[in-house]
């Protein structure tokens, strides 16, 4: 492949899509509506039982008003006597009043990176973009399907870009859908188009660059964490330079339970390019040629296999969830690893 090819495929990838309505990017993001019955009857997997306010179909640590039993203890003067259970009543002559779990509500965060290297498609007919908002709206529908609250975050190089407030129930899905269209159809790409069109100044690429490098930066910012205790879902290529472990220590300090989920595409794991290439940095659209041979190729994707499994160790340390997705997979493919895997989705 020529350095021009090389250089083109990139470009090409996204072309047209800050243009979009945000009707163009609904149909583009989620042309099935079919896969919508498979993860209906999933649930998240909360890792712990669950403190909360709102009546859900979750198991919490309170004892409450659900039909599950749980427990039975004295009665003791002011009890609801309905509460009694006149069967043991009979058998002891000793009055007892049956406990339940109270069913609580999950409340669960997706953070979504729309940074410029999540508009790249490398092989697979959609961008690492369109995969993470489409997965992080199927996670979403299971949660608000089984009573939970779900709320997203998007962040991109600049911090904290967009955020939907907590949705409850299945009817405010199509609310979320639209939401994450008129994202994808207005945000980070018109941003790409400006900078590619030269019109971002030298000190704000500089800015760039180190909020790019940095995952931390945007959940510094006020407002960036969860205010209740739940699950967060990190949805991310993972192509940061530092940030991935206090990211980690600061959803957990905030009563989170992480699920790392990193999507590369088909080219980023395995490429096969060889020849005079110059490769394009999509954050900061600079370009630096390079010489790559099968050698090379050979060297790359075994440090692509190392960053993987020290992703992977790092989130086990942290007692977080890792979850690796190649974006050419289909989705139901997808969602049914996701199901084999502890401790993530669950029937």
């Amino acid at each position: 492949m020529s350095r021009e090819e090389g250089a083109g495929l990139h470009a090409n990838s996204v072309k047209g899509i800050s243009s979009m309505t945000a009707e163009e990017a609904f149909r583009l993001l989620f042309p099935d509506s079919g896969i919508l019955a498979e993860v209906e009857w999933l649930r998240l997997a909360g890792g712990h039982r669950l403190r909360g306010t709102m009546a859900g179909k979750r198991r919490s640590s309170m004892l409450g008003g659900s039909q599950e039993f749980a427990d039975y203890r004295p009665y003791a003067p002011g009890d609801d006597i309905r509460r009694l259970d006149w069967n043991v009543y009979g058998r002891t002559g000793r009055a007892y009043i049956r406990q339940y779990w109270d069913e609580q509500e999950l409340h669960a965060t997706m953070y979504v990176d729309g940074s410029l290297s999540m508009t790249f498609s490398g092989g697979a007919a959609s961008t690492k973009l369109q995969v993470a908002l489409r997965l992080a709206s199927l996670i979403s529908y299971a949660a608000l399907a089984g009573e939970d609250r779900v709320e997203v975050r998007l962040f991109d190089q600049t911090g904290m870009a967009d955020s939907l407030p907590p949705l409850h129930g299945r009817p405010s899905f199509m609310k979320l859908y639209r939401f994450m269209a008129e994202y994808y159809s207005g945000g980070v790409h018109s941003r790409r188009e400006s900078r590619e069109n030269g019109n971002a100044s030298h000190s704000a690429t500089r800015t760039t660059q180190s909020a790019v490098s940095d995952l931390s930066m945007p959940f510094r910012e006020p407002g960036a964490l969860p205010r209740r205790p739940g699950v967060s879902w990190l949805f991310t290529d993972a192509m940061f330079e530092k940030g991935i472990e206090e990211t980690l220590l600061t959803l957990a300090a905030a009563g989170q339970r992480v699920v790392w989920v990193q999507l590369l595409s088909p080219e980023e794991v395995h490429p096969s390019w060889v020849g005079e290439l110059n490769l394009i940095d999509s954050e900061l659209a600079t370009g630096k040629e390079v010489a790559v041979s099968e050698r090379l190729l050979k060297q790359y994707r075994n440090e692509v296999a190392a960053y993987k499994d020290k992703l992977r160790n790092l989130c086990s340390e942290r007692g977080a969830a890792y979850s690796f997705v190649d974006t050419s997979m289909p989705m139901q493919q997808i969602i049914r690893e996701l199901v084999a895997q502890q401790g993530v989705l669950v029937r």
